[in-house]
């Protein structure tokens, strides 16, 4: 974190940089392409597979961005770190970790089966 920010500045700059990458990813932005008539069928799925690939990676940013917001907001109120589940506070190392932690690690291996995140 560069000195100087707080944690509600952190998350809205990491959800801007969120938005940049999605809008990497965004296909209603690149225009599209003319046509695959010209491909073999098996280009054609490779390129709808590949546009498939690049629309879950959009969707993720888009909800990183969403998550993000959403911290941000609520480490305005002085409610940041806090596990949606047990209520108990984050441990600052998983936030700098990962800044968009919203469970700590007890309860969020518990809500994802035993993976970490």
């Amino acid at each position: 974190m560069p000195k100087g920010e707080d944690q509600a500045e952190r998350l809205a700059r990491l959800a801007r940089e969120a938005h940049e990458r999605a809008a990497a990813h965004d296909l209603a932005a690149d225009g599209g392409e003319a046509s695959d008539a010209h491909h073999h069928p098996a280009e054609a799925a490779t390129d709808a597979e590949a546009r498939e690939r690049e629309l879950r990676a959009h969707l993720r940013l888009l909800e990183e961005e969403e998550r993000l917001l959403r911290l941000a907001e609520a480490a305005q109120r002085g409610e940041y770190g806090i596990c949606a589940d047990c209520g108990q506070e984050i441990p600052a190392a998983r936030l700098e970790i990962v800044p968009d932690a919203e469970r700590c690690v007890s309860c969020q291996e518990a809500a994802s089966g035993g993976r970490r995140r």
